[in-house]
């Protein structure tokens, strides 16, 4: 059980929809700013080569209501090693606008739902693979390239990991290090270079554990790797002394200046379950777009906006087995831009019109691919059956038209604007 080979190193027309992959420059976006925003970009140090309008607008808003899973508050994991955190310490988060799993994942355990949590590991949550409480960021360099440099974490706890035990590591007395009252054990992975630093450290307090896995590149942010520790620890140490709910993905831009939709609130319960035909569990899945990106209409305007995917249903780590709705929140800055965006409806399928919020569609393609799109002001949200098992292809408008348009019509109605 002892893990600590020396892993803590010393030394309307037709909106295009095309999210534009050649954003402008400061100077260009001059002649194109808008009182609202659209067209503006924003200069970000470290960010000179961003193709996008903002490739650094996260900014985490503090939520201090822990959630309580038998009867014990929840740890969560992305509040142990936050986007700020990583930023603080000049670690630059994969830069793209559209949702992107690989880029930045976190799932989270909000305070309803009475479906089961399923982890697929049968000790603790690996962060490299699993994990009901997760988090997982990908990193890029100064100049836009992916370094390809993974961080995850995930959190294990005996209210919904039963198999956990955390006492070996407690009565071991010689970790790789102690920061405060947490201990660390952690081993490498071989490398192609020896300064790399690839491998894996769990982290124990009481009868929580925290699975860490990196992935850092000895030219990049392998330098970092103590001080990435240190901070996961004193943010674990402070979690544990006082619980707090699950950090709010927020956006603080200049090129984005009003607020953003955020999809996982909407995914209640009584929306959620009688669609996937089971309870829905506490675990919902987000994936926040890192940057500002920008949609370009047929006649060149240019309109900037924020995406949000989150996906809630049965309380499977993996998204293979997993049976959710997946709803996506863009955000725009105009209702003109919103409505645009419905009005671009492709041509290889069918559309039918749906009840649902200002304006509402039932989209297929033949028996297959059925999602409702829909908008509420300025704000589209397009929503689906995700089952990969029973329905991998998605599933035809009709059902579409029977499980979800009663499920957005909930989700309408939960919708606040913040």
């Amino acid at each position: 059980m002892k893990f600590k080979a020396g892993l803590w190193p010393i030394s309307v027309a037709t909106l295009v929809l095309v999210a534009s992959c050649g954003g402008m420059s400061g100077s260009d976006s001059e002649n194109a700013k808008d009182p609202n925003g659209d067209g503006q970009t924003v200069q970000r140090p470290g960010y000179a080569h961003s193709q996008y309008p903002d490739p650094a607008p996260i900014k985490e808003k503090a939520n201090p209501q822990a959630v309580r899973i038998g009867g014990k508050p929840v740890i969560q994991a992305c509040n142990l090693l936050t986007v700020a955190d990583l930023t603080a310490l000049g670690i630059q988060l994969d830069s793209r606008p559209d949702a992107n799993g690989a880029a930045f994942e976190r799932r989270y355990l909000v305070g309803d739902g009475s479906g089961p949590l399923r982890s697929s590991e049968i000790t603790y949550a690996k962060a490299l693979t699993s994990g009901v409480n997760h988090c997982n960021y990908s990193l890029q360099d100064s100049q836009g390239n992916q370094t390809y440099e993974q961080l995850a974490v995930a959190v294990s706890q005996p209210a919904y990991v039963p198999t956990v035990d955390t006492k070996p590591y407690l009565d071991d007395g010689d970790p790789s290090l102690t920061v405060g009252p947490v201990k660390i054990f952690s081993k490498r992975r071989k490398t192609d270079s020896p300064s790399d630093a690839s491998g894996d450290a769990v982290l124990v307090l009481g009868d929580t554990l925290v699975d860490f896995d990196f992935d850092l590149k000895a030219d990049k942010n392998a330098g970092k790797l103590q001080d990435l520790g240190k901070k996961l620890a004193e943010n674990f140490a402070k979690e544990v002394n006082a619980p707090a709910g699950a950090n709010v993905i927020g956006y603080e831009s200049a090129a984005f200046p009003k607020s953003v939709a955020q999809p996982c609130p909407m995914l209640t319960p009584d929306a959620v379950t009688p669609a996937i035909g089971t309870d829905a569990s506490p675990m919902v899945a987000e994936t926040p777009g890192t940057a500002v990106g920008d949609m370009i209409m047929a006649n060149s305007t240019e309109h900037n906006y924020v995406q949000i995917d989150c996906e809630r249903g049965t309380g499977h780590d993996n998204g293979i087995d997993r049976r959710a709705l997946h709803l996506t929140a863009i955000s725009f800055l105009s209702e003109e831009a919103a409505k645009g965006y419905l009005g671009s409806a492709p041509n290889d399928g069918q559309s039918a019109p749906a009840q649902v919020g200002d304006e509402g569609q039932v989209r297929s393609k033949g028996q297959t691919h059925g999602e409702v799109l829909f908008r509420k002001g300025r704000f589209v949200f397009k929503l689906y059956l995700a089952d990969h098992n029973a329905a991998p292809d998605g599933i035809s408008g009709a059902d579409a038209t029977r499980l979800l348009v009663p499920a957005a019509q909930k989700m309408v109605s939960a919708f606040h604007e913040q």
